[in-house]
């Protein structure tokens, strides 16, 4: 989404005196109530594995692949299905392509959009999901009027488009009736899509365990709400809200997700993960929690994958136990759609003021943050490789055989774990500089999409070509 807007919306607030601000407040609670209301539903038995089995294609390779899509709009979904698309060119030395390998996705935002429908489509999402999704406009349904007094009194209350905006035109237009029950069937990747809760300052992520402890059915969880909820851009758009049923069952925290949670080794995203769960344990501390656009904490979507790591019972997961055994090579990619390019206060000795100073602000925690995420996931990867081998040399050749059919040639340690990044930076400057200058709203030039589907696919065959050889 373009920030820009909601920057503009904050100065013309910002502008109007104290007296004004009341009437437009009390005009809010006369304007009707906002759809916002929870949708969740309660389970007894709160669900802890994966919807199913994990799988690519339906053969074991030795080559595997996890994807995070980042933030960004439709420029982010343009990218990442571009990379997709790059991804499907690759093949591999055992035959079959890449993209089949793909095990994980985890998406935030604009790339929470492409995430989700891969996750529901397989392959097949090559076939349509432009004409679904990228050369579509998804404002339409949005109210996206800056000097509209009605938009700007709902900016000062909770948010100026709710439920029957983004979330309704997903619904409509894309995932249809789409659950996380339809998604991570066999043959294809499961799927993290990544909010933020802005009460705990953590990431949400629409997974079982998350799940389990509001005592909630993830499987009923409508497709189209968590993508909105990933994409919900403050102001813009009121919190997605989520209802804690924590009286409703008697789920514990496994004993290693809480020890977890007290280790001062393990990083801090996990820890405060664990510490937001345990919140939510507590139906005397919290009813609902608020969320909102998953870039706040974790804008390259990283989140999904440490926390599957950190909540695994198994050294091996979140693998199967037979991609585990007959892996060699796991890549995990992270598509990194850019920032919009900074302002040129610097080349002035006045600045930035207003909404420069805003901006430069959010964007300088957001670039750092992402940075820091990448270091931290990358270490986890490290670690989760020295446990993958652990275990891979803990398997007798009987364990080892009833996979692979034999355990001739087998070794244990030969199995690595490498974290990329493909971005605009991997392409040529003036492409780069172009992709750059594309606003991160949900509706774009035709011409727009174009370049930046073909530029994800040309980067990740330049930076994935070699990786599989």
């Amino acid at each position: 989404m373009n920030w820009n807007w909601i920057l503009l919306i904050l100065r013309l607030a910002g502008s109007i005196r104290p007296a004004a601000v009341l009437a437009f407040m009390l005009l809010l609670a006369s304007c009707g109530s906002i759809d916002n209301a929870p949708i969740n539903v309660p389970s007894s038995i709160p669900q802890l594995g994966p919807v199913a089995p994990i799988a690519g294609d339906d053969s074991l390779h030795s080559t595997i692949v996890g994807l995070a899509f980042s933030g960004g709009g439709m420029r982010a979904s343009a990218f990442s299905f571009g990379v997709m698309r790059g991804l499907d060119q690759i093949r591999l030395p055992e035959g079959g392509r890449l993209l089949d390998q793909v095990r994980f996705v985890s998406g935030v935002s604009g790339g929470s959009v492409t995430a989700a429908y891969f996750g529901l489509k397989g392959r097949a999402a090559l076939t349509d999901f432009e004409s679904r999704f990228l050369y579509r406009n998804a404002e339409e349904a949005l109210r996206t009027q800056v000097y509209s007094v009605d938009n700007v009194t709902r900016a000062l209350g909770s948010g100026v488009n709710d439920r029957s905006g983004l979330p309704t035109w997903l619904a409509k237009n894309v995932f249809g009736n789409a659950t996380f029950a339809d998604m991570n069937r066999p043959g294809r990747p499961l799927v993290w899509i990544n909010a933020s809760d802005i009460n705990s300052k953590t990431a949400f992520i629409f997974e079982p365990i998350t799940f389990a402890t509001i005592c909630s059915d993830l499987r009923a969880f409508p497709v189209s709400e968590a993508v909105a909820a990933s994409a919900a851009v403050p102001i813009v758009f009121t919190p997605v809200v989520v209802k804690s049923y924590a009286d409703k069952c008697g789920f514990l925290l496994p004993p290693h997700l809480r020890a977890m949670g007290e280790d001062r080794n393990v990083s801090a995203n996990v820890r405060a993960y664990v510490a937001a769960l345990s919140k939510y344990r507590d139906p005397n501390a919290l009813g609902f929690i608020k969320l909102l656009d998953g870039g706040l904490t974790d804008n390259w979507g990283l989140d999904g994958l440490n926390v599957a790591l950190a909540s695994a019972a198994e050294p091996y997961q979140p693998l199967s136990r037979q991609d585990a055994i007959v892996l060699q090579k796991f890549l995990f990619l992270v598509v990194d759609s850019g920032r919009n390019l900074p302002s040129d206060w610097s080349k002035t000795l006045e600045g930035p003021t207003g909404a420069d100073l805003l901006e430069a602000v959010a964007s300088t925690a957001i670039d750092s943050s992402v940075r820091n995420s990448f270091e931290v996931t990358r270490l986890e990867m490290h670690n989760w490789e020295e446990r993958l081998k652990a275990w891979r040399c803990s398997l007798t050749p009987e364990q080892v055989a009833e996979v692979r059919g034999s355990a001739d040639g087998w070794d244990c340690h030969n199995v690595s774990v490498r974290i990329d990044r493909v971005s605009f930076e991997d392409l040529d400057p003036a492409t780069s500089d172009r992709l750059q200058k594309i606003p991160t709203r949900f509706v774009l030039d035709p011409k727009d999409v174009r370049l930046t589907i073909d530029a994800g696919a040309a980067a990740a065959v330049k930076v994935m070509g070699g990786a599989v050889n």
